[in-house]
């Protein structure tokens, strides 16, 4: 778990307790928990094979300098990597309550804060100007929140 928390160590443990039950005090919660964690490290491990296999094919071809269509897998983190439909963005959605909950008026600016607080209110179904303002800034933007966004509305890796 310390090597790999892919929406956030504390957001990963709460979504695995929302997943398995209170694997703190039960042994079947807690093999849960950790068939479904090894499950998307799994998953993970396999989209970052894929990403191996392509670069080093265009590396071949002579083209050096990655693609502008996103980071190597997790390296953006916020993302629940799994082959189980609708898990990723449920993770993202767990860990986005949590940063909402958690953090304070002043940790974000106001659109980061509202591009929450929307994607939350609509279950992740970010569409038009919203979406298109999430997918323009996180290239860019270190902010935690939109890779989680963006994960949420099924718009990533």
């Amino acid at each position: 778990m310390s090597l790999y928390h892919p929406i956030g160590h504390r957001a990963t443990l709460s979504f695995l307790e929302d997943l398995a039950g209170p694997y703190q005090r039960h042994e079947k919660a807690l093999l849960r928990a950790l068939t479904a964690l090894e499950a998307s490290r799994a998953a993970w491990l396999a989209e970052v094979a894929r990403y191996k296999a392509v670069r080093l094919r265009e590396k071949r071809l002579g083209r050096r300098v990655p693609p502008d269509d996103g980071p190597p897998p997790g390296r953006m983190g916020g993302h629940w990597y799994a082959t189980v439909p609708n898990l990723p963005g449920r993770a993202a959605l767990h860990a986005l309550k949590l940063w909402e909950r958690d953090h304070g008026p002043d940790f974000a600016d106001d659109e980061t804060r509202s591009l929450v607080r929307e994607c939350i209110a609509t279950g992740g179904t970010l569409t038009g100007d919203p979406l298109d303002v999430v997918l323009a800034r996180r290239a860019g933007d270190a902010g935690w929140p939109l890779p989680l966004i963006a994960s949420a509305a099924g718009t990533s890796p």
